[in-house]
């Protein structure tokens, strides 16, 4: 433990955390759309969950990259862990990585801008969306071809455990169906 640089811990605990995170957040947003937990779990507790584990992920993913900078055995360069394919370890793997975190930057910034947007904000949002879900895969490829660790049998286990949960989600998605619009007495369904 004592050759291993604070860093190298730093990046790869930071990563992983990030990875978790995200899987995280697409099962969040999977069961805030299918809203399969019913009572169990009330739309607005589950957005709000939703929205910090967004942050937080963000937050890891920023530490993660910050790292990358600072370690003195391979040091990143800023376009190097922005620009995919101009890093010169493993650029494939780095590469991954970077496009996951550009596929995740337009649903945070359109969040955030939602609220002022008004209607046409709400389509936007939705089709940012499905970036978000594209970046999964994508940061799932990073995290097992640039993971020093990522065979390691922890590593695998939570692999197999975040994938699983999520192929789960998205069947139930498929097959529960969202609720509908609810409506009050006397007044308007909005769809």
């Amino acid at each position: 433990m004592g050759s291993v640089s604070w860093t190298w811990i730093g990046i790869r605990a930071s990563g992983v955390t990030a990875w978790g995170l995200l899987t995280a957040v697409v099962l969040w947003g999977i069961l805030l759309r299918t809203r399969i937990l019913g009572r169990a779990a009330s739309p607005t507790r589950l957005l709000d969950l939703h929205r910090w584990l967004g942050i937080s992920a963000l937050g890891f993913l920023a530490l993660h990259m910050l790292l990358l900078l600072v370690d003195p055995f391979l040091p990143f360069s800023i376009a190097q862990i922005l620009v995919p394919g101009l890093a010169s370890w493993e650029p494939l793997a780095v590469a991954f990585g970077i496009v996951a975190f550009w596929l995740i930057i337009p649903v945070s910034i359109i969040g955030r801008l939602r609220p002022r947007m008004a209607n046409s904000g709400a389509k936007l949002f939705q089709r940012s969306h499905w970036l978000a879900y594209a970046a999964w895969p994508v940061a799932t490829a990073h995290y097992v071809l640039a993971g020093t660790d990522a065979l390691a049998d922890w590593s695998i286990g939570i692999l197999i455990a975040g994938t699983a949960l999520l192929v789960a989600g998205l069947l139930a998605r498929g097959f529960v169906p969202a609720p509908g619009p609810t409506r009050a007495a006397g007044s308007v369904v909005v769809r």
